[in-house]
């Protein structure tokens, strides 16, 4: 059974084909764009970073006070026209301990350099909003270097929160990936291993060609199980960034627990090739499994009907605190790995074309505060967990 690292889970083709569509220049920059933008426009910018890249990260101190400083930060962003989307995803990020705290200690050993031009932009925006003398944060320059690389972003549309972030998240993890040498993509068998066995060789299958910071941080590991009328299972794996949800027809309300129910529901599927053990192409049962969940969990509401061009308003019912037991595959070791807790949130209010995006983002694990591009407002201790403009959840493991 070949294994690779594109999700066949069923409500997830459609936002891999358009991921795809996006970014199929993604890992390709025109130097020179990028050299003539640096050097005319944020020279002095550029000497401002050499002292993170040089002196600030010379002792351990220095780098836990940075690291405190950015996750606990309550700085809001200048909206520079229609960039809401962009603003929210970006306050979930700096908010995000485990990103920051393994960014920073890439940073001390010398890993942002101007040779990963969209991490550096990024972790430069969080020197500068984790210094108490700013008032508001300023991302032109690392919208501006995105840009670069990413066309449709360089005017003022109105885009979608979240495939930006999965955008700039396989940036940086291209950016950052330590593997110098991949080695080829290999056709695996199952046959003889066990559900564990081969979990752990697909992991190390998969990070023999992209290992960094971003697969530690936010890719899970699925396994999908088909099971033959005579009992006999084969098993495909997958790395998955985030969990795009279906929400129902009609704008009716539903659970956050329904939607995970519904996205893991097994299926049937149609065997092409003839079963190793009894010999037939019979029908297949198929389930979907977590064989590895990820540290920060990311799930989306597929919101927007393209098709029909319009917004689903479904009242959605979560909870600031999850588990994913119930979906974890359990002889794969890591079934007591699936505790979480909430730390951001993205809505969206208004139509598709005249809507506006904003953020809540828990700060010291106790307090709520609502981002709103450059006006921060304190919300409180508790918040509001139904509502008809979720979307987007932050979870990150229980510690």
């Amino acid at each position: 059974m070949y294994f690779s690292s594109y999700s066949d889970i069923k409500s997830d083709l459609k936002r891999q084909k358009t991921y795809k569509q996006n970014s199929k220049n993604s890992h390709s920059y025109n130097s020179n764009d990028y050299n003539n933008y640096y050097n005319s426009n944020i020279s002095s910018e550029s000497q401002k970073k050499n002292f993170y890249y040089e002196d600030s990260y010379n002792n351990k101190k220095n780098s836990i006070n940075e690291y405190e400083n950015i996750i606990k930060s309550r700085i809001g962003l200048y909206n520079l026209g229609n960039t809401c989307y962009m603003n929210s995803c970006l306050q979930n990020l700096i908010h995000c301990k485990f990103f920051i705290k393994k960014l920073v200690k890439i940073n001390e050993r010398k890993k942002i350099t101007n040779n990963t031009p969209i991490t550096s932009e990024f972790f430069y925006l969080c020197h500068k909003i984790s210094n108490k003398n700013e008032e508001i944060g300023n991302p032109t320059s690392f919208k501006k270097i995105f840009s670069i690389k990413h066309k449709e972003y360089k005017g003022h549309s109105q885009l979608d929160s979240q495939e930006f972030c999965r955008i700039l998240l396989e940036d940086m993890n291209y950016e950052l990936n330590e593997v110098k040498n991949k080695s080829e993509y290999k056709e695996l068998s199952t046959d003889g291993k066990t559900k564990k066995q081969c979990d752990k060789e697909f992991d190390s299958l998969f990070k023999s060609r992209e290992n960094s910071i971003i697969i530690d941080t936010f890719y899970g590991q699925i396994i999908n199980i088909f099971t033959c009328k005579c009992n006999y299972e084969t098993y495909s794996f997958q790395k998955v960034l985030d969990l795009p949800l279906l929400l129902p027809d009609g704008d009716k309300p539903i659970s956050l627990n329904k939607l995970l129910d519904e996205y893991f529901e097994g299926d049937s599927i149609q065997f092409s090739s003839k079963c190793k053990k009894c010999g037939k192409k019979t029908e297949h049962k198929k389930e979907i499994r977590i064989s590895q969940p990820s540290n920060v969990l990311i799930l989306s509401f597929q919101r927007i009907n393209e098709r029909t061009q319009k917004k689903n308003v479904s009242e959605i019912k979560f909870s600031e605190k999850l588990s994913l037991k119930k979906y974890v595959d359990s002889d794969c070791g890591f079934y007591n790995e699936s505790q979480y807790e909430l730390f951001g949130i993205i809505f969206h209010k208004g139509k598709i074309n005249f809507g506006h995006y904003f953020t809540y983002i828990k700060i010291d694990e106790r307090d709520w505060y609502e981002f709103n591009d450059s006006k921060v407002t304190y919300i409180g201790r508790e918040i509001n967990t139904t509502s008809s403009s979720v979307y987007a959840l932050f979870y990150q493991k229980k510690s």
